[in-house]
């Protein structure tokens, strides 16, 4: 494996935990590398020596860590300089343990253990990733500024967070984020909060705002689940302050049709929505099924010009006859909704929304359903 590596100047080098380990001098002789995605089990200084001795070269940086580990050597050598990386446009860090899995093992850690990972290292002045265009945070954010956020502002498009506290603390207290800043950031992707106290927020509405604050501006967004059990409607109202947003990725949270309608409606530039499985929801106050249209179209159309696709994914509750009639009813209020994608088998899907369709109400639309389920 070492002469492989010696006997090209730019590689992809893949090492795992049960690949071939090798001294500090033979990694000495690993140069210009251009690609590294490398598994931490146990000692990490190997990776991050490989690293920083190829900061020159390396464009893509992809780091799993399945233990709580100390990578400021990625940032700072042993003799206490800053390394810098101005070719790197993709790094990754991912954690193979969950972050809870890592509150608990520093709960039960030994005092000393406890008041080292109090210390987190900090890095004043250093800019190590000037030109990151990719950057996806996985780990329980393992430094005491912003400095993995820092220097890459003008470059940053693509941003994937596991919001650590201990991440969401470094953005507040840097100002990581404002309305202006990382003008070329259009997608941003925050996972699913594993730790549900979220001392950070004392409500939805405060974590939402928060997580809606970073790139404001951005055209594609996911967010994969809500704290504090929460129900959407506290909160859609925020979206209005992200007018930009085309493509929209709610995929752990399970919304009604008249949340779909006001989120959709609240986005003026929508196109694609990615949700759970819809509930209809409430039915309005004296009205009956066959009157649901009609009562629709007065009450809400139009919605959107621009909404074209929705994805349904999987739900422990699927109910095909409600989905159909959310989906049925989108239709009339979208005029150009033409694609439904779904995680359900498509024939199932389809049957159900021309078993809706057949129904009194429905069937006075009957020309728009057809051309909707000649899309699908």
């Amino acid at each position: 494996m070492l002469k492989l590596c010696q006997s090209f100047k730019h590689i992809e080098y893949h090492v795992s935990y049960s690949a071939e380990t090798f001294s500090s001098r033979q990694i000495d002789t690993i140069r210009e590398l251009v690609y590294l995605q490398y598994y931490i089990h146990d000692d990490c200084e190997q990776a991050l020596q490989l690293a920083r001795q190829n900061a020159p070269t390396l464009k893509t940086l992809i780091i799993f860590i399945s233990c709580v580990s100390d990578i400021s050597h990625l940032i700072q050598d042993t003799n206490g300089g800053y390394t810098q990386y101005p070719c790197l446009r993709t790094l990754e860090l991912h954690n193979d343990v969950s972050l809870s899995f890592s509150y608990k093992m520093m709960s039960i850690a030994p005092r000393r253990s406890k008041q080292a990972m109090a210390r987190l290292p900090a890095f004043a002045g250093a800019t190590p990733f000037p030109g990151l265009r990719r950057l996806s945070i996985q780990i329980d954010y393992p430094f005491s500024d912003d400095v993995l956020l820092r220097g890459n502002e003008a470059t940053l498009e693509y941003l994937d967070l596991q919001l650590s506290h201990t991440l969401i603390d470094r953005i507040r207290k840097y100002k990581v984020f404002t309305p202006d800043s990382h003008p070329k950031l259009q997608y941003v992707k925050i996972r699913q909060f594993r730790d549900d106290r979220v001392r950070n927020f004392t409500s939805t509405e405060a974590y939402v705002r928060f997580v809606l604050g970073i790139a404001p501006h951005a055209q594609v967004r996911e967010i994969e689940s809500l704290p504090f059990d929460a129900k959407f409607p506290l909160f859609q109202a925020l979206f209005e302050g992200v007018p930009d947003i085309q493509i929209l990725e709610l995929s752990v949270i399970r919304l009604t049709f008249w949340d779909i309608v006001s989120l959709v409606k609240s986005l003026p530039n929508l196109t694609y929505l990615y949700t759970q499985h819809p509930k209809f929801g409430r039915m309005p106050k004296g009205v009956t099924v066959k009157e649901l249209p009609e009562y629709v179209l007065s009450k809400h159309a139009p919605v959107s010009e621009r909404f074209r696709r929705w994805y349904i994914g999987c739900t422990s509750e699927y109910r095909p006859n409600e989905l159909a009639r959310c989906v049925l009813l989108l239709v009339l209020l979208c005029p150009n909704f033409k694609y439904l994608d779904s995680v359900h088998r498509k024939d199932h899907v389809i049957f159900a929304m021309k078993t809706v369709a057949a129904k009194q109400g429905f069937r006075e639309h009957s020309q728009r359903f057809e051309s909707f389920l000649d899309e699908c």
